[in-house]
């Protein structure tokens, strides 16, 4: 891979008016870039916060702090500075337009962390880990990748190598000494190791599974016959009006999704059309997809009208949810008698509800929570992973199951180790020890520019 030669800059913050903006410049010609718009460039020294003032034919555009970070001692292993001004988007523009003035080009997105990886500052799992971090929308997502950035998984993708580089070196020394009748690794072993070694690929990938899911939003729908007041209750959840609520029946045509947290884990909770019959063309394919979206979500949360009696449309969406992980809300619990939740009982536990008041809200995110971390038990231990790295692992599954297959037939050690050095490159492809310049692109391009 060719290194960059020329030097780049971009905004590092949002180009909206702000106490601070900062400013990132990366490459060869930084250090005399900032000196010739620095006021006091006597005062530039390495890691070292100057204050001063950047002046264009000495008109002063702005006080700034200015720190210079030496090659290979910066986030991108190159000459670096970082200019903190005032927060206004014309302040930030005048200053890029004054680097771009001596030399320096805008950077494209991702620019900062792609010369980080290929000057060898961080890996792949490193570099998807810190976007990971910007666009997290829960707590556990941002636990995850900070743990990723700091090398969790990149750890145990270097321990499995190693592992396979170790059994392909006994396999190899033991063609080299042929002629001596020399074993350095029997059959049986050979076959335990590279059982060991599935076990751990088939770990790492169910924990990159569930990560991948739990990162996209764990779907819970809010179900129920209409106007039980499923989109009320999603505008109390999250305290605004996403979804339109209406005494009218069937307000709800489609499915609402809004992700909020729960138990620290990312839900898309979604509002759905009310389950019933209907002579509407729209309001079936409504309803079709309710039914489709139950199918397929691991907890749903069936709402019942406290206010009124149990209908056979009721009684029919519990038998088609009951056998799931569910929850089931008694809504509009302000209009009902006290006594009145005896005649759920045929629900089993019911949470007496009031999406007007509030009542009951605090139990339904506990017992969601609950539900939650009992039913993706492991999701701490998971992994923030990209399909890309999901794909690459599916595929060392299919080469070591190819492996064990040689060993099992007795094939020459040479082909053996040729399918082991194949195993390796393959999981090298993850940390970005062998990576294809359009593989790179794609990574890369989904950050942000200034990163």
């Amino acid at each position: 891979m060719m290194m960059p030669e020329d030097t780049i800059c971009a905004s590092a913050t949002p180009p909206i008016n702000s106490p601070i903006s900062t400013i990132r410049i990366s490459g060869p010609d930084t250090l005399g870039a900032v000196m010739s718009i620095f006021g006091r460039p006597d005062k530039i020294k390495h890691r070292y916060a100057a204050y001063g003032s950047i002046v264009l034919n000495d008109v002063l555009i702005d006080d700034v702090v200015l720190v210079y970070y030496k090659a290979p001692h910066s986030f991108t292993g190159e000459d670096m500075a970082e200019i903190s001004c005032h927060g206004n988007p014309i302040i930030v523009r005048k200053v890029i337009d004054l680097l771009c003035s001596r030399g320096i080009r805008i950077a494209e997105p991702g620019e900062f962390s792609r010369r980080a990886f290929l000057n060898g500052k961080i890996d792949l799992t490193e570099a998807e880990a810190i976007n990971h971090i910007i666009t997290a929308r829960s707590g556990w997502e941002v636990s995850s990748a900070i743990k990723e950035m700091h090398g969790a998984l990149r750890d145990i993708i270097k321990n499995i190598t190693a592992r396979v580089i170790n059994l392909k070196a006994d396999i190899e020394s033991g063609i080299d000494f042929s002629q001596e009748d020399i074993e350095f690794v029997s059959g049986e072993e050979a076959l335990t190791q590279l059982d060991e070694t599935e076990v751990l690929v088939a770990d790492l990938h169910r924990r990159c599974r569930i990560g991948e899911r739990i990162s996209h939003g764990i779907d819970v729908p809010i179900v129920g016959r209409p106007n039980v007041g499923k989109s009320s209750i999603l505008n109390l959840i999250l305290n605004r009006e996403r979804a339109i609520v209406s005494d009218i029946p069937g307000t709800t045509r489609d499915l609402i999704g809004e992700i909020v947290q729960f138990a620290g884990m990312p839900v898309h909770l979604l509002d759905t059309a009310g389950i019933t019959e209907s002579d509407s063309h729209i309001e079936r394919i409504g309803v079709e997809l309710s039914r489709k979206k139950i199918e397929t979500a691991p907890v749903i949360i069936f709402v019942i009208d406290a206010g009124s009696d149990v209908t056979d449309e009721d009684i029919s969406i519990f038998n088609i949810v009951k056998n799931k992980k569910h929850i089931v809300l008694a809504n509009k619990i302000d209009l009902a008698q006290p006594d009145n939740l005896a005649r759920f009982a045929q629900f089993g536990n019911v949470i007496p509800f009031s999406a007007k008041s509030g009542q009951g809200l605090a139990y339904l995110e506990k017992t969601l929570g609950g539900i939650l971390r009992n039913e993706f038990v492991d999701y701490e231990n998971s992994f923030v992973a990209d399909m890309r790295i999901i794909i690459i692992l599916e595929k060392a599954l299919i080469i070591i199951k190819a492996c064990r297959g040689l060993f099992l037939s007795k094939e020459p050690q040479e082909i053996i180790a040729f399918e082991l050095q194949n195993l390796i490159d393959c999981l090298s492809e993850i940390t970005g020890e062998i990576s294809p310049d359009s593989i790179l692109d794609s990574i890369f391009s989904r950050f942000c520019i200034g990163k």
